[in-house]
């Protein structure tokens, strides 16, 4: 009786031994990169002599969706007014530039990426500089960090947002009024909590629309220093006349 009790007892901990490594599999995510897209810029764009007098430096933040072969589908970029307009150029150059784009476990994943495009005349910093991220959590992370990439082999939050709740705003930033909500993306990728930080011309019917389809999104987890980190992403709408 006791070499039965025995033989389950080892059966039990193979079971076990069996099962712990796919309980503690953890998903592995890469986030989309440059690929060639310093290289593309270099090439198509000229900069101009001055910005402005006393301006040194221009950025030109934008959003693009990175398809699984690199390539870009759309892209919207926007500036803050400068005297020098760097925006047509940039949208222009980025559109002909190859990504590397987000795996999930290996496997290419569409996703909308966000990213500055950082101009500088004379000084030590390169000419051209692209950063993966808008700079709303400089602070906190420095310069380089990649922000959240929504994936859109999933729920694509924008798509839901015109399509069933047929909302009439248009994606990113831009001139006028807008609507941000902020969703807080877990290290796992998985939307943790929404709040609305901005509804423009007291859309709150709007606002709530995108609310509720941020909540069906997936992403690519923000990174830290090639280590995946909770951090806040921000879905913008415009209404442009």
């Amino acid at each position: 009786m006791t070499k039965n009790i025995l033989k389950k007892a080892i059966r039990s901990l193979l079971i076990v031994a069996a099962i712990t490594p796919i309980a503690s599999y953890a998903t592995a995510y890469t986030p989309a990169k440059f690929g060639n897209a310093v290289e593309t810029l270099g090439k198509q764009i000229t900069l101009p002599t001055s910005f402005g007098e006393g301006v040194k430096t221009v950025a030109v933040y934008c959003q693009a969706d990175v398809m699984t072969t690199g390539n870009i589908n759309s892209v919207n970029c926007y500036e803050n007014s400068p005297l020098v307009s760097m925006q047509n150029v940039t949208e222009s150059a980025l559109k002909s530039a190859t990504f590397e784009p987000a795996t999930i476990d290996g496997k290419a994943v569409p996703v909308r990426m966000q990213m500055r495009v950082v101009y500088s005349l004379g000084g030590t910093q390169a000419p051209i500089v692209l950063l993966p991220n808008l700079g709303t959590l400089q602070a906190q992370y420095g310069t380089h960090y990649f922000a959240p990439q929504e994936r859109l082999d999933t729920n694509d939050w924008y798509a839901n947002y015109t399509g069933k709740e047929r909302g009439d705003g248009k994606l990113f930033f831009a001139e006028g009024k807008m609507t941000r909500v902020m969703a807080n993306v877990e290290a796992n990728g998985k939307v943790e909590t929404v709040s609305t930080l901005e509804a423009a011309l007291r859309k709150k019917a709007d606002a709530d629309s995108i609310e509720s389809s941020l909540k069906k999104s997936k992403f690519i987890p923000g990174f830290v220093q090639d280590k995946p980190t909770a951090m806040h992403y921000i879905a913008v709408v415009n209404y442009q006349k």
